[in-house]
This record gives C-alpha cells, sequence and structure tokens, in this order.
C-alpha cells in the first residue's frame, strides 16, 4: 500500500542524524564519513633519520651496527656515571682544601692511632706515645717551614707512625737531610722530656721510662737508611746506593714487626731510582765536603746516643723490683 503522508514524514524524522541533519535517503549514494573510520589504515609517518655517527652506523645492522648499539648504550649508562664521578671528585677536593676536612682527617688518625697503640699496652701508653710522634712529626713540620717549604695535613698510621705532607721536596739532597734529621731531633728532645717528668713527679713512676724508652727506639728505628724513614733523606746525600743496604737491612726486621714489610715495598720506587741516578750530573744531589761532615756527624751521633739510651733505659727498667704500670 502507499504510504499516507504522515507515515512519510515519520520515516523522514527518525533518520535524521544526531547533529540535527537528515540523512540520506535509502537508494541514495551516501557521502563519505568526515572523518577516519576504525578500519581506515593509519596515516604513516616517515621514521627519524638516526642521528650522530653511532645512530647512523647502528642504521647499517652487522657487525658494526651491533658494536654501535654497543657504544650507543655505554654513552647512555656512562653519562650519568661520569656525571656523578665528578660531582664526588668535587666534593673530595671541597674536602681536602677546607681547613675541617684537614682537621678531621688529621685528628681522626690521631685519635684511631692513640685507640689502637691503646688496645695494645693500655691508654695511657698509647697517649703518650702517639703524643711523642706528634713531637718526632712536628720536626719535620718545623724543619720544613724554615726551608720556604709549605706543609699540608699530619697523618698517623696505628701501630707504624705518622707523616706530614709537604707541598714539595726539598730543592736539593741538604734540605731533604735537614727536613728528614729534624723528626729524630724533635722525638729525642721529646725522650729527654720524659726522663725529666720521671724526675719531677710525686712517686717517680717508672711509666715514664718505659714510655722514653719506646721513644728512643722509635727515633733510632727511624734513623734506619731506607725511605721511606727519616734516614733514607739523610744518606743519599753520601750516596744514592746507599738506600738498596738499608732495605735489606729491614727485611731482618719482619719477623719482629710484619708491617715492616710494607715499609719495604714503599721504598722499592726510590731505592731503585737512587741505584740509577748519577749524583755527579744532577744538580739535587750537590753537596759540599762540609755539608756531608756536618750531617755525618749528627747523623751518626744522634744515632749512638739513642741507642745508649734506649738499651741502658732496657736495662734499668729490667732491674725495677715492679712492674711498669
Amino acid at each position: 500500500m502507499p504510504d499516507t503522508e504522515q507515515e512519510t514524514l515519520s520515516r523522514l524524522l527518525a533518520n535524521r542524524t544526531a547533529n540535527g541533519q537528515p540523512s540520506e535517503t535509502p537508494g541514495e549514494p551516501q557521502s563519505p564519513p568526515s572523518g577516519p573510520s576504525p578500519i581506515d589504515p593509519p596515516p604513516y609517518y616517515a621514521p627519524p633519520q638516526p642521528t650522530g655517527l653511532l645512530g647512523r652506523l647502528k642504521a647499517k645492522g652487522g657487525i658494526v651496527g651491533a658494536l654501535a648499539s654497543i657504544g650507543l648504550m655505554l654513552a647512555k649508562v656512562g653519562a650519568p656515571v661520569l656525571l656523578l664521578l665528578s660531582k664526588l671528585k668535587f666534593l673530595l677536593v671541597a674536602f681536602k682544601l677546607l681547613t675541617v676536612g684537614k682537621f678531621l682527617l688529621g685528628g681522626g688518625s690521631m685519635l684511631l692511632s692513640m685507640w689502637v697503640w691503646g688496645l695494645v699496652y693500655g691508654w695511657k701508653f698509647g697517649v703518650g706515645i702517639v703524643l711523642l710522634i706528634f713531637i718526632h712529626e712536628c720536626g719535620h713540620a718545623f724543619a720544613a717551614k724554615l726551608r720556604g717549604i709549605p706543609t699540608g695535613i699530619m697523618v698517623f698510621i696505628p701501630l707504624m707512625g705518622a707523616f706530614v705532607t709537604t707541598k714539595r721536596y726539598g730543592q736539593n739532597i741538604v734540605e731533604d737531610a735537614f727536613i728528614g734529621i729534624m723528626g729524630p731531633v724533635f722525638g729525642t728532645l721529646a725522650g729527654l722530656g720524659c726522663l725529666v717528668l720521671y724526675a719531677v713527679t710525686p712517686g717517680h713512676s717508672p711509666f715514664w721510662l718505659a714510655l722514653a724508652q719506646v721513644n728512643f727506639f722509635m727515633n733510632l728505628f727511624n734513623l734506619a737508611p731506607t725511605p721511606p724513614l727519616d734516614g733514607g733523606w739523610i744518606t743519599p746525600l753520601f750516596s744514592p746506593k746507599l738506600l738498596a743496604i738499608g732495605a735489606v737491612l729491614l727485611l731482618f726486621l719482619i719477623p719482629l714487626n710484619p708491617f715492616i714489610a710494607v715499609l719495604a715495598l714503599m721504598s722499592l720506587p726510590r731505592i731503585i731510582a737512587g741505584w740509577k741516578a748519577k749524583p755527579e750530573d744532577s744538580d739535587y744531589y750537590h753537596a759540599t765536603s762540609a755539608d756531608r761532615w756536618k750531617f755525618g756527624a749528627a747523623y751518626l751521633g744522634l744515632a749512638a746516643f739513642l741507642a745508649l739510651m734506649g738499651f741502658g733505659l732496657h736495662s734499668f727498667l729490667g732491674g725495677l723490683p715492679h712492674p711498669v704500670a
């Protein structure tokens, strides 16, 4: 039956789209939708071209591409690591330059050394022996200042000793010999100070004698003609080849203290350099006969005095009726 006018109007209203525009009537071609349909292929985007040498090599593939890929990965991982290391280096340099950092390193190693010495020999002896080592190192620092050489920090090594850093070596062997011998000179004076304290304190405690005895022996040991000991800065004044003899002497002392093996290893570079040195062709080894006589007499005289005092106190303390406390 033909549609009535009302039915035709209702059908047209039902076919209107959501935006109010009439839809196409049946039989008429429909216009394509304005937007892409879900089944339409996605638009084509050209991939970004690789940048940089490693990127271009990676795009070629093969072994070269694989190596380039590894290089890119290392670059990505290494960049933050290098950044972190640069920050740490800056912090270390800043810590080194700060006065507080120097105080913590020097004072902290001093307290640690006192604690370790105290564990072995008692706290009084630990404090006393480290203070005597401190006076010994002050002798080196004082001598360096007299020669216009700036000093740095003083670092203590438990059960071994200490060292004070300097900005440079002496300009010649005479300056280094002077700086080297002044440590045992100050150390000897500190030992004599212990004898004075023994004489003036009530009760005359043998503790001061024991402290002086160990101090004399330590300074005598420091005169051994090999680096890094003080004698290693004095004996090259006569011949740098003497350093090798001192290193051989250290080998016989290793059973007494295993740490001496560390000193022997530390001395190797300077021993080799001294053995190869030609003093006649070097301004550093230039010294007058007067310098050699002066330092030779001081070196041998100081060694003899330290040995006499050390062994003399050892015999005296052995004859005391009560143990040293």
